[in-house]
């Protein structure tokens, strides 16, 4: 306040003027712009959001595509990473073990190896799934405050999701986790980019390629349900038909034999 005031002065002003157009108590725009999209966080909350037509972002839908991705890409990989010494592991632990017969040792050990792939497979797939969705979630949403596609985005998102798989782990690891993911994170984005420059297309062009895609899939599955249903839907007509047409001449039987 006591700075402001002495700005204000008239003292200061006689001595220093600046001129008759000066008015402190003017704004420094004249036109304050409304939030819309041009400003950083609204970027980022708008892609949290649905778009005009009731659907989720492309930039949403690119988020949940990478980390169902790399869910199941996990999963498959945890899956047969675990599956190699279950048959190993099945014969040395039931080497005293009395089976009904060939089959049941069979079925036993074919137990073992669905239940070792769904149990490792479904931890490595949620690990990488949360893995990608952190690191996609972190780069699309810096991508859209900066508004632009840089190296440092992958990096930052690759930094961040380092130190927090490794934080558990102690500061040490945290911190080589996160330099790990720095360097991996920029090798990553240095790919990208060099694909999207030789291939001639931006981010946007691809994930609207993406969002194309995948309104057409959903299109085409709504159109052969439909079609589905209305097949369905008269065969159960004409079968109800032929049902009242059996009992009408059962009916009619049936009186014909008591007149």
């Amino acid at each position: 306040m006591i700075r402001l005031s002495l700005v204000r002065s008239p003292i200061l002003i006689s001595i220093l003027p600046f001129g008759n157009t000066t008015n402190f108590d003017k704004p420094a725009n004249s036109i304050i712009n409304p939030l819309d999209d041009k400003f950083g966080w609204d970027r980022v909350k708008n892609i949290f959001r649905l778009n005009q037509e009731g659907k989720y972002t492309k930039e949403l839908t690119s988020i949940i595509n990478i980390t169902l991705s790399g869910g199941m890409f996990g999963m498959v990989l945890g899956g047969v990473t675990a599956s190699k010494n279950t048959v190993d592991n099945f014969i040395s632990n039931n080497e005293a073990t009395k089976f009904i017969s060939h089959f049941d040792a069979k079925w036993h050990l074919q137990q073992a190896v669905v239940t070792n792939f769904i149990r490792k497979g479904s931890r490595m797939g949620g690990k990488l799934a949360l893995f990608c969705c952190i690191f996609s979630t972190v780069t699309t949403c810096t991508s859209a405050y900066r508004g632009k596609i840089a190296v440092e985005n992958y990096m930052l998102g690759a930094s961040i999701t380092g130190l927090l798989f490794k934080i558990n782990l102690g500061l040490r690891a945290a911190l080589i986790g996160m330099g790990l993911g720095s360097i991996l994170g920029g090798i990553y984005g240095v790919t990208s980019l060099v694909i999207l420059q030789i291939s001639g297309v931006t981010m946007d062009e691809v994930l609207e390629a993406q969002k194309q895609w995948i309104n057409s899939r959903d299109e085409t599955i709504d159109k052969k349900i439909k079609e589905g249903m209305s097949t369905e839907l008269s065969e159960v007509r004409q079968l109800y038909e032929d049902i009242k047409k059996s009992h009408l001449i059962e009916q009619t039987e049936n009186i014909e034999d008591k007149t």
